[in-house]
């Protein structure tokens, strides 16, 4: 701590010479001290050197408060190693303003950090700098992990009105002593156990990390319980040789700062210069002077590396003698302290004595809900004791929901333990057990795992999809623009600004989409065509949608928002799918999803909950779940024209919520640079360009486009783009009929396959700008693609009456209707070789039905293709007409 005698000389020295002189010479004193050969001063060194600073930056604080005349509570307090009085050397200053005050614009604070932080007018006038964060006490509720352990141990600098115990008294009313326990013990087991293991290391010893904190970790435990001061547990050690060792330790640490140039801090504090190496190791006889013989010095090293070593096995078995101990005696969990956190994990110590259902429930529910939030294990031993044959008697209570609106932990790891629990999920989540039991489409290809392995999947990707989109959020990047974001982006933002009913029924509805009986489900049973695991693959509960999560609200405390909701999403689990299938996002289909919905928060559900229900891609058996890969393998487009159309589409419904969140054609225009007669072309091409995800590449061709109009022997231009996992065919020409099966016939010839196709019109220009989508798992695309293609465009190729003769065989009768917007729709579907299909059907709307296509796409499901052509046909052909020619033509 400050040192009263020390104090009194800085201050006298301050009037007679000013404070950075002062600085200078105490500091010159300290710097001998730790250079010489006195090994058990370690308290007296970092005290001396902390009442040095402490004591300029009072008197700093105290005249800055008295100039500003400001009137209000306010206080400067150090914190972590310099609260307790520990600095050397290398040792960063960790300094705190504390206001009873508005922080935002406060007058004085923005002084204070403009002599502080924004210029080096304090670092001038007193030889060093330090930077302090700003709190006020409503930023105590908000303190955690590193920021509240430094709290631990504040100590006030300058504190006219007692505002520090005001501080620490709120945090002692508001932190949660049992989750500070497991944030220290998480470093013991992350860390500090292994440096524990390994006090012989001579190659590479963190002092600060392997030998500081190591003591530290069983002293914040202790002080954690009621917020105490490190200074105080010190005080209360049983045996001082515990001390005595830690404060040789910031002897030596002392002595190796001095002798290293400083380096730049790394994070979390962590410093170079507290590393010491095996030439450090030898060198401890450097501190005898020039005049010790080498044989003194030697001695002299023997006996400081002797100490050392004792003294990193001792804080190393204090510290884990402290941890151990509370382990076994038990620390209780909040709120209510009937669950105990032991050496095997979470108990419950009441639970032996509990035979009501309910009771018992909720107690062995409560127990698992405490898991989740604070990562810790279920002590084994409670599968004999609280949750033994749980499958009997458990049943649907509060702490069911709450496992669902928990934001921390991971609900997936306690569903997988529930479902090791013999019939405990079914009892929860009827139809549970035969749905994990069951097989379908996905586990017949995979062969590795059960349908339940995979639901645990997708849970622990919304886990990692809302932790991502939290760090964005955190980062304050700004707001983000949909039309730039890829995939994952866009999931990971949307996710975080569900709210929590909305979230939990995206969570239900993963864990419980195949279980309530739908009509789709009876559906599919009645369909004597389908393989019988197909027939069989949902509604495991048997009972009705409209009725299975009615008891989740009644029993479960589940609010009805968040019931009606995964109501919502499990009877809609497809539209997205289905409305992507026809690569066709124009208004009606933007308006069908809008008005589906109902409202943004529903509409927002559904687009995260089919992204996390589709788009997980790894199996369980390989998917390793470590925080550096996680979010890595979770978000695989196994189909990315699909994931494009569902972007597309629901950015476009987005922006029916919020009109001005996309910019127009008009400033999409102006910000790309384009010149006036650019955009006059671009702006032909319509409203719907704009709006959705292709008007970004408009950029490739808009030079080109002005080139078609203005010279006529300008040929076509075609480029390939990428867009996330989508490989894109891009095309400027001059607009004619038939230029779809130009195209897609010579994607035929070079053995490549269409996903789909939007084509775009400019029409008082006569151009096109078309985007072609080739599939997944198509040959390698030939490097000259866009040169062929630019040469069957310029020759019109594949649209010759005597190519009709080379088109592959249409084996079935398309189906022609007409759509809400106007166009119309060819659909094709066939179990049989699909190559050529795409180009056949698209040379027979060219030729025979006279029509101008718009659209194409293609997609395969469990063996069947599906073809799409959307197109228009000329005036004066009605729609009997082209029906009739269908018929007999294609």
């Amino acid at each position: 701590m400050i040192d009263p005698t020390i104090a009194v000389r800085v201050l006298e020295m301050v009037r007679e010479c000013g404070p950075r002189e002062t600085y200078r010479r105490f500091i010159a004193e300290n710097d001998r001290m730790i250079a010489g050969a006195d090994l058990d001063h370690g308290r007296d060194l970092v005290s001396h050197r902390t009442t040095v600073h402490t004591t300029l930056i009072r008197e700093w604080a105290a005249n800055q408060q008295k100039l500003a005349g400001y009137d209000h509570p306010f206080a400067v307090v150090a914190l972590g190693g310099t609260g307790r009085g520990e600095i050397t050397p290398r040792s960063d200053l960790d300094i705190a303003f504390l206001f009873d005050d508005a922080i935002e614009g406060n007058r004085f604070l923005l002084d204070l950090q403009r002599q502080t932080l924004h210029t080096d007018r304090f670092a001038d006038e007193h030889g060093f700098a330090f930077t302090a964060l700003p709190f006020g006490l409503d930023d105590v509720p908000d303190l955690a992990d590193k920021q509240l352990n430094s709290f631990l141990d504040m100590s006030p600098l300058h504190d006219p009105c007692g505002l520090a115990e005001t501080f620490r008294e709120r945090i002692r009313l508001t932190f949660d002593p049992f989750e500070h326990f497991l944030h220290v013990r998480g470093f013991w087991k992350r860390h500090w156990e292994a440096a524990a293991a390994s006090t012989e290391n001579l190659h590479r010893f963190d002092i600060k990390n392997d030998g500081l904190r190591l003591f530290l970790g069983g002293v914040w435990t202790l002080s954690g319980q009621n917020f105490r001061h490190s200074q105080e547990v010190y005080a209360t050690l049983n045996d001082p040789r515990d001390l005595e060792a830690y404060e040789f330790l910031l002897r030596i640490r002392a002595w190796g700062h001095l002798r290293r140039k400083p380096e730049a801090a790394g994070l979390l504090g962590n410093h170079a210069e507290d590393v010491l190496g095996f030439d450090d190791f030898c060198s401890f006889g450097e501190m005898l002077g020039p005049d010790a013989t080498a044989g003194e010095r030697f001695e002299f090293a023997t006996m400081v590396r002797a100490r050392l070593l004792s003294a990193r096995r001792r804080v190393a078995a204090f510290a884990r003698g402290v941890i151990e101990r509370e382990l076994r005696v038990g620390r209780q969990v909040p709120p209510d302290d009937v669950i105990v956190l032991k050496t095997g994990g979470l108990q419950h110590s009441r639970g032996l004595r509990l035979t009501h259902p309910e009771k018992r429930s909720r107690a062995a529910l409560g127990m698992l809900l405490a898991s989740q939030r604070y990562g810790v294990p279920v002590d084994s031993s409670e599968l004999q004791t609280t949750l033994r044959n749980m499958g009997d008697w458990l049943v649907r209570v509060p702490e069911l929901s709450a496992l669902f609106y928990e934001t921390r932990g991971s609900l997936a790891d306690t569903i997988e333990f529930l479902t090791q629990l013999d019939g405990a999920a079914e009892r929860l989540f009827p139809g549970y057990g035969r749905f994990e039991a069951s097989l379908d489409e996905r586990v017949m290809i995979e062969r590795k795992s059960l349908r339940g392995a995979w639901v645990r999947e997708k849970l622990r990707a919304l886990d990692a999809c809302l932790a991502h989109g939290n760090e964005r959020l955190s980062a304050a990047r700004g707001a983000w623009n949909p039309l730039d974001a890829d995939l994952r982006e866009m999931v990971c933002n949307e996710t975080v600004l569900l709210d929590a009913d909305h979230l939990a029924a995206v969570k239900l509805a993963l864990l419980t989409k195949r279980l309530p009986l739908t009509p789709e489900d009876e559906a599919a049973r009645a369909n004597t065509g389908l393989p019988l695991h197909e027939r069989e693959a949902s509604g495991f509960s048997g009972i009705p949608l409209d009725r299975y999560y009615q008891p989740f609200v009644t029993e479960a405390g589940f609010s009805p928002e968040t019931a009606r909701v995964a109501r919502f999403l499990v009877t809609h689990r497809r539209v997205l799918k289905r409305a992507a299938e026809s690569g066709i996002n124009d208004d009606s289909a933007v308006a069908r999803l809008v008005s589906g919905c109902g409202d943004e928060m529903t509409m927002r559900s559904l687009f995260v909950f089919s992204c996390m229900d589709s788009l997980v891609g790894v199996s369980p058996e390989t998917a390793a779940l470590t925080e550096s890969n996680q979010r890595e393998w979770w978000l695989r487009e196994s189909d990315p024209a699909r994931w494009f159309n569902i972007r597309e589409l629901y950015i476009k419904a987005l922006a029916r919520h919020h009109p001005d969140m996309l910019p127009d054609a008009e400033q999409t225009l102006r910000s790309a640079g384009y010149v006036a007669e650019e955009q006059e072309i671009l702006r032909d091409f319509g409203a719907d360009f704009f709006s959705g995800l292709y008007g970004r590449h408009a950029r490739r061709f808009g030079s080109h486009l002005l080139h078609l109009v203005d010279e006529p022997d300008a040929g076509p231009r075609a480029a390939l783009l990428r867009d996330g996992g989508t490989v894109l065919l891009g095309i400027a020409a001059r607009d004619f009929r038939g230029l779809a099966a130009c195209i897609s016939g010579t994607l035929w010839q070079c053995h490549l396959n269409l996903r789909q196709a939007h084509l775009f019109c400019a029409t008082n220009h006569q151009l096109a700008l078309d985007f072609f989508h080739l599939a997944p798992g198509s040959e390698s695309i030939p490097a000259n693609l866009p040169r062929l293609i630019e040469d069957a465009i310029s020759r019109q190729a594949h649209i010759a009456d005597d190519d009709e003769a080379q088109l592959p065989a249409l084996l079935g009768q398309p189906e022609l209707d007409a759509m809400p917007s106007g166009n119309f729709r060819l659909r094709y579907e066939t179990e049989h070789d699909t190559a050529g299909l795409v180009y056949a059907l698209s040379y027979k709307v060219f030729r025979h039905l006279g029509g101008g296509i718009h659209g194409l796409s293609a997609n395969t499901v469990r063996g069947r293709t599906y073809i799409t052509v959307i197109h228009s046909l000329p005036e004066n052909l009605t729609l009997s007409e082209a029906r009739a020619i269908v018929s007999e033509r294609f």
